[in-house]
C-alpha cells in the first residue's frame, strides 16, 4: 500500500515503512533540507534523475543521478536543490520506523497551516532528528 505525504513542500510516495523505509520523491528547485542528524536511522538517498548539492561536514559536493548517498546515524547531512529541474529521489531509512513517522507528522502538521522552523525543528526532535 503507497501512501503520499507532504513533506515540508515536497510530495512523498511511502512504498515501504515496516523494517525498511522505503520512498520516493521529487525534490523541487530551490528545496532545502538543512544539515542534521538521526539519532537511530541510517539513511540512503538514491538520485534517480538530476543533480543534487549535499552538504556535510566536508562542506557542499554535487550527487549526480545514479548517487547513492549513505549516512551513517549520527552522521551530519543535508542538502539542496540548485539545478533549477526537479530531483527524483528514492529515500531510504533503517530501521526507519522514527523516520516514517516524523514525515508522517510532517504531513499534519501541514494540513494545519505553514510550518515555521522552530515548529519544524520541534518536530523533528520528537523522532531523534537534530539540526546543526
Amino acid at each position: 500500500m503507497t501512501e503520499i505525504l507532504d513533506v515540508l513542500g515536497a510530495p512523498m510516495t511511502v512504498m515501504r515503512d515496516a523494517g525498511l523505509f522505503l520512498a520516493e520523491q521529487p525534490i523541487p528547485p530551490g528545496y532545502f533540507v538543512p544539515p542534521h542528524r538521526h539519532a537511530d536511522d541510517e539513511e540512503m538517498l538514491y538520485v534517480m534523475e538530476g543533480e543534487l548539492t549535499l552538504i556535510d561536514e566536508t562542506g557542499e559536493s554535487r550527487a549526480a543521478a545514479g548517487s547513492c548517498l549513505h549516512f551513517a546515524a549520527g552522521h551530519l547531512h543535508g542538502f539542496r536543490n540548485d539545478s533549477g529541474g526537479t530531483v527524483m529521489l528514492m529515500v531510504i531509512a533503517k530501521p526507519g520506523v522514527q523516520a516514517a513517522e516524523m514525515f508522517r507528522h510532517f504531513d499534519r502538521a501541514a494540513k494545519s497551516g505553514p510550518l515555521a522552523p522552530p515548529d519544524i525543528a520541534a518536530i523533528a526532535a520528537e523522532y531523534g532528528v537534530s539540526f546543526g
